[in-house]
């Protein structure tokens, strides 16, 4: 799913001055403590209503209230980690990417531009599908999924749908794949919808033609493997266009 969002669903996205801390905040321990946390106090609930004719109503209240209270500390945990998390945004960005925090606050503020465009991989626009999004602006482009992976537009080297990365067992393997002039951080998101990665596959290349959008291609009379010959594209590629 590729569209260009409107002006409300850039500041909900937004709502906390950052779309990338938005974002960053659909994965983390912390989410996992919160829901068994949740969870607890409604097995405790259940429990205490299931027991309330065996143990006598002062035991039931007990157990009740120790399980409860034991869901309560596991939610207020799971807050305080995921705020934590959030937090620390901007070094979770960094450390799987190139960029520095100052490319970071830009992608930000360019995401509040006219011309950003968001895209999923799947159809969903629930709060959690939200913060699953990619988006591309003016200079920057960050790609769907949990983990952090952004790039400069102009560093993107190839992005591309491919129905046959070899796995290491010999088999082939449907992935979206994109890397940068950097050839260190890249981006691999195995067995998605074919329909929703090839929009975004050209979408992105619409953005900067200089990118390479094929698994195979050839270039004067040489034939290239942008998937398994990453360090050979990457050169060719700096070749072409200059290094950065």
């Amino acid at each position: 799913m590729v569209f260009e969002p409107d002006d409300k669903l850039k500041q909900k996205m937004s709502k906390n001055g950052s779309v990338l801390r938005y974002m960053y905040c659909v994965a983390g321990a912390g989410k996992g403590l919160a829901a068994m946390g949740g969870m607890l106090i409604f097995i405790g609930i259940l429990l205490a209503a299931a027991l309330f004719n065996v143990m006598g109503i002062e035991r039931v209240i007990r157990l009740a209230v120790a399980i409860v209270v034991s869901g309560i500390l596991l939610i207020v945990l799971g807050c305080f980690m995921q705020q934590k998390r959030g937090n620390g945004w901007v070094d979770g960005y960094r450390k799987r990417s190139s960029l520095t925090a100052e490319d970071l606050h830009q992608a930000d503020q360019e995401f509040k531009q006219p011309g950003t465009i968001l895209f999923s991989l799947d159809k969903g626009k629930d709060s959690n599908s939200l913060k699953r999004m990619g988006f591309i602006t003016a200079n920057y482009v960050k790609f769907p999924g949990p983990k952090p992976s952004i790039f400069r537009l102009e560093d993107i080297v190839t992005c591309l749908y491919t129905k046959k990365m070899l796995c290491a067992d010999g088999g082939y393997e449907r992935a979206l794949i994109a890397y940068g002039v950097d050839g260190e951080w890249g981006f691999l998101y195995t067995s998605p919808p074919e329909k929703a990665s090839l929009e975004i596959v050209k979408t992105i290349g619409e953005h900067n033609p200089r990118i390479i959008t094929d698994h195979h291609f050839v270039y004067e009379g040489k034939e290239y493997d942008a998937v398994q010959e990453v360090d050979k594209v990457i050169a060719l590629h700096k070749q072409v266009y200059g290094k950065r």
